[in-house]
Order: C-alpha cells, then structure tokens, then sequence
C-alpha cells in the first residue's frame, strides 16, 4: 500500500494502560476539506502525541497523525488494543465503568440495532461489504438474499471472516479498505455496512468515493460511528467513551457526515431516533445518487 501522505515519521506514543513504544505514524490534514491545521492549537481532549485538531474552514475534529497501515496490522492490531483500551477505560473511571461491566444485561432490555436488519430493511439483493470486517461477526444471520464480503487489515481477523464468508460465496479481502476496494468492479455490491469503522480510517473520504464507485445504481452505505456531537461527552469530556487513542482518528458529528458524504456523491438518509443527542453513538443511511 503507498499511502497518500503528505509525510511520515516515528513517534513514541505512551498512554495511561500502554506503552506502544515507537511507531512510524503519517501526518494528516483534515480529511475533509484538506487544511494543514498545524497553526491551530490542539483540542482539550487530545492525549500524549495524539493531538485532536478543530479544522479552522470546515469544523471537522480528527487526530492530525496515525498509524501506518503495517503497524495497524501488527503491534496496533484490532484486536491488541480493544485489550489497552478497556484497562484505560478502567483506569481514568473506575467506579463508573466497574459498574456498566456489571451492568452489560441492560443492553439487551431492548431491541438492539443490527447490521443484517438494516441491510435486509434498506438494500437491494445481491453482494454486500463489511468495511473493517474483522472475523465477520456483524454480518452472522444476513438473509439468504445477500453474500457476505469483507475487507479487513488484521490476517488472523481476516481468515476467520473468510471461512465464514466462504460458505456463503463470498470471501475476505485481507488489506486495508482503500487497497481492497480498488481491487473490485464497477457496480459490485449492493450495500456496505461501515459499523465502527469511518471512526478508525486514516482517509474517510476517500474511502467513500471509493465505495462509491463500487456500488450499485442506489446502492446504500449503512454507517455507525460515535456521535461526537452527543451530550455525555460534553459532559465526561476526556472520560468519553468515544474516545479511543489512537484507534479513533475521525470525530463526526450528524452534520459532518452529512456532508463528507454528501461530497462524496451519497444521498444521506438519518432518522432522528438515529442520531439523538443523548446517544454516543449515531446511524445513517447512505445512498448512491451521483
């Protein structure tokens, strides 16, 4: 993967619960509007060498560098800082988050939103990607009507969402999304789902434009990312959960993800009820129009 980088350099990154050691990360603008936010003064919810920056021309809130792709595929693996990130969880708030781990029952006293649903409600028939598939998970249960595909940057992770897949007729691309999605047709899937994954993405936008070109007439992209715009962050500020560092390099708010997909060629489609304030995380609905 070359990566479109303006330049690169080593950093030592040590949060609370890790330390990462040295790590070659890239330098970002903003990735949405392209500005070089590095006049601006970094954000008070930035951390070490994890620097949230506020984009003086557009408004969108992302970390100014990340990781390179080969260190999210080894030292900084999914499924490697999951593990950090619950020890700093428990570290920075202890009472609080002792108590939602003895409490993980509530979360099923009500419907929860999931994937195969909502490709089933929004999608037309045929071949959907799962963007930062991980094991392939997130799509268990899609309706017969669909094959699974996925794309995802850990090998281990990959292999086990390509056995899955497999038997459905699909299979696993195992590279990062933007190298994974050049390598599919025009007009090859139906829909995409993007659970927990744009938040993670050095280069959103131009994954979007990417998927774009790869979906069908009115295919739809079904995104749910935290809500940066919620009211519990204003009130936990640092101790957010939306915070991870450095995994979540994207912080959207309902009206920044209307409008990077909206340059991006989508229609954008969100309920209220998808995207409320007193919610940390947000659904949309994403439809080809251009």
């Amino acid at each position: 993967m070359t990566e479109p980088v303006t330049k690169s350099e080593p950093v030592h990154s040590q949060l609370e619960s890790a330390d990462f050691g040295t790590i070659n990360v890239v330098e970002r603008n903003c990735p949405h509007c392209g500005r070089d936010n590095a006049d601006r003064p970094a954000n008070r919810y930035s951390h070490s060498v994890w620097k949230i920056r506020d984009c003086a021309d557009c408004g969108f809130v992302y970390i100014d560098r990340s990781p390179v792709y080969e260190a999210l595929k080894s030292e900084m693996a999914w499924e490697k800082t999951t593990l950090i990130e619950e020890k700093r969880r428990a570290d920075i708030r202890p009472i609080s988050y002792k108590f939602s781990k003895l409490t993980r029952a509530r979360m099923h006293l009500f419907p929860r939103t999931k994937m195969p649903d909502l490709v089933d409600s929004h999608a037309l028939p045929g071949r959907v990607v799962d963007l930062g598939c991980g094991a392939g998970d997130q799509l268990r249960g899609l309706d017969d009507r669909f094959i699974p595909f996925g794309i995802e940057i850990s090998d281990q992770l990959a292999a086990a969402g390509n056995a899955y897949f497999g038997e459905r007729g699909g299979q696993v691309i195992c590279a990062p999304s933007l190298d994974g999605l050049q390598a599919v047709e025009d007009n090859f899937f139906s829909a995409a789902t993007l659970r927990s994954y744009l938040e993670h993405e050095t280069h959103p936008q131009e994954v979007l434009q990417e998927l774009h070109r790869t979906l069908i007439p009115d295919g739809v992209a079904i995104i749910k990312v935290p809500n940066y715009g919620a009211i519990n962050r204003m009130i936990m500020g640092r101790k957010w959960c939306g915070f991870r560092y450095p995994d979540h390099l994207n912080y959207f708010t309902p009206a920044s993800l209307r409008r990077m997909a909206e340059k991006c060629g989508y229609s954008v489609k969100s309920a209220f009820s998808q995207r409320l304030p007193t919610s940390d995380n947000m659904y949309a609905i994403l439809k080809k129009t251009a």
